[in-house]
């Protein structure tokens, strides 16, 4: 299967990870963080599958704008946008979100006028959910709100989507039950200097990350790709992991394809 973490910078050639938003072939993506805000309007019509961790804006900021694409398409010959998210994460979205104040309750607005355009699916921690040849399952992970990573699997290869967590090990159990997996995403949010704020905001650090890196199953024969490395301290981050000289750990490039 093809990844990608999509761009979240003007123009969309910058190696900022502002927002989060992972796109899985063509027609699934983990997170709205900024498929919303993509350039290419086919991109975003394809996508029918939309799989959210959490409700920190990063992650959903650009939901409005990619339900009013999806929604603009004409009531006719429209394939139905789902939304996957946990109960607890589904109330944020209708609450915080979806509310009449901050964008239309496009949810309320459907069932009112009995046109199913657009669903939000109720999903369960562990229980695998069937899209497009695809299996996904939202493991959750330990951050300041619940949040979940997520295993795509599909005939021949397997993935973990693993953002926003501080140290963590539900999801590392279950990365070895999964068979083919030969990538992991995870999260690096911080330097070294500012482990106190990552322990706070429950997210890692490159002393953190090795540690979560030694959980997954032969972790040097993974690729593991480091991602939502804060703007500000891109650079910081980038030399501090180049040092650890970890086999099979990069940076995951926005806008680039890799073949899971």
């Amino acid at each position: 299967m093809r990844l990608q973490l999509l761009p979240s910078t003007v123009g969309g050639d910058g190696t900022a990870q502002l927002l989060s938003s992972y796109l899985i072939d063509s027609s699934i993506c983990i997170d709205a963080g900024s498929i919303g805000f993509h350039a290419s309007l086919d991109i975003q019509l394809a996508v029918k599958h939309l799989f959210i961790t959490h409700s920190h804006s990063d992650h959903v900021a650009s939901l409005p704008t990619f339900l009013d694409i999806q929604l603009g398409g004409g009531i006719e010959s429209m394939t139905p946008i789902t939304i996957y998210a946990t109960e607890v994460t589904a109330n944020n979205i209708r609450q915080d979100i979806l509310n009449d104040r901050h964008w239309p309750d496009f949810v309320r607005i459907c069932e009112e006028l009995g046109q199913d355009l657009m669903r939000l699916e109720i999903i369960k921690p562990g229980v695998p959910v069937e899209v497009d040849g695809k299996r996904v399952t939202a493991i959750p992970v330990d951050h300041v709100i619940e949040t979940m990573a997520y295993i795509v699997e599909d005939e021949a290869s397997a993935c973990a989507i693993i953002t926003d967590t501080g140290p963590t090990s539900e999801i590392w159990q279950h990365c070895h039950e999964v068979q083919g997996l030969s990538t992991v995403v995870l999260e690096l949010a911080f330097p070294r200097r500012l482990q106190w704020l990552a322990d706070a905001s429950k997210h890692l650090t490159p002393d953190t990350f090795v540690t979560e890196r030694q959980k997954a199953p032969d972790p040097d024969q993974l690729s593991i790709l480091a991602v939502h490395l804060k703007a500000n301290q891109y650079e910081e981050i980038v030399g501090e992991l180049g040092e650890l000289s970890l086999p099979g750990v990069e940076v995951m490039k926005p806008g680039v394809d890799y073949q899971v």
